[in-house]
């Protein structure tokens, strides 16, 4: 019996069947290396996030730090990033219940295998309550990154990275030594004071007013004095003469202290002259 020669039909559903073979093949692997790559990429910038305090600048802008920080991300993978945008949210509720600042950068597109870079403007607003704290201390500010983009031109990509952020205060360890009095005139007392600080903030100049008021036990005001401050990198060492009348010892009185900027009024915390 002579064998009968395949039909077209059954010869164009071998070829269809064959390439739904190869698609959903291709399919697979395709998935299986944007799931790969997008993988890496929330490794890399997972591992971004714990350097943001490394690339950083930073300004005066109304009552606000405002800090730059130069996010890189890496793309490992095979596909372009579009229209990459990402949000951070800095929190520290042991100084401040509602979040410390909030930002957002992009929209980025990344290369398969390449780096690009997000640029976050954060803005920590010295007037929210936060402010004071912030000026004079450093904090460990944890954090939460929010990243969209869509990966290969058709999947969206969602990824939620924990951070932590060093704050650097611009007028860490601020304090006063007061030195021995001396007899001025018009009966006031001149006491040499040495007003001391360091700006963990690299890069930030903040040029402003300290205004010191002492008072003694009884709420009296012993002496005001304004005098200008300005940061630079590094320790700071301010050398005063506080002028009170005779009648004021200082010791066991308070010091009050008020920065003033463009823009910022912030009330320290009082300290007591021993």
């Amino acid at each position: 019996m002579i064998p009968t020669k395949p039909s077209a039909l059954y010869r164009l559903a071998q070829i269809l069947r064959v390439l739904a073979i190869l698609a959903l093949v291709f399919l697979v692997l395709f998935l299986a290396t944007v799931a790969v790559s997008a993988a890496q990429l929330g490794e890399g910038i997972g591992r971004q996030a714990g350097s943001l305090h490394h690339s950083l600048s930073a300004a005066i802008v109304g009552t606000s730090v405002l800090v730059n920080v130069t996010f890189p991300v890496p793309n490992q993978g095979y596909y372009n990033v579009r229209d990459l945008t990402l949000v951070a949210v800095f929190s520290n509720q042991s100084i401040q219940q509602s979040p410390i600042a909030v930002t957002e950068g992009g929209p980025v597109t990344i290369p398969g295998h390449g780096k690009g870079n997000l640029s976050l403007l954060t803005a920590f607003d010295m007037a929210e309550p936060a402010g004071p704290f912030l000026l004079l201390n450093d904090a460990e500010i944890q954090g939460t990154l929010w990243l969209n983009a869509s990966y290969a031109a058709v999947i969206p990509v969602n990824l939620e990275v924990a951070f932590h952020y060093h704050w650097g205060a611009p007028f860490a360890n601020l304090s006063y030594a007061i030195g021995k009095p001396h007899l001025g005139p018009n009966n006031t007392v001149d006491v040499p004071v040495n007003v001391s600080f360091e700006n963990h903030t690299p890069g930030l100049t903040l040029a402003g007013i300290l205004t010191v008021t002492v008072t003694q036990p009884n709420g009296s005001t012993c002496t005001r004095q304004t005098f200008p401050v300005e940061t630079h990198d590094g320790p700071v060492t301010l050398s005063e003469t506080f002028v009170a009348p005779e009648t004021c010892s200082l010791t066991g009185d308070t010091i009050h202290s008020v920065f003033t900027a463009p823009g910022i009024d912030v009330t320290l915390p009082t300290e007591t002259i021993p």
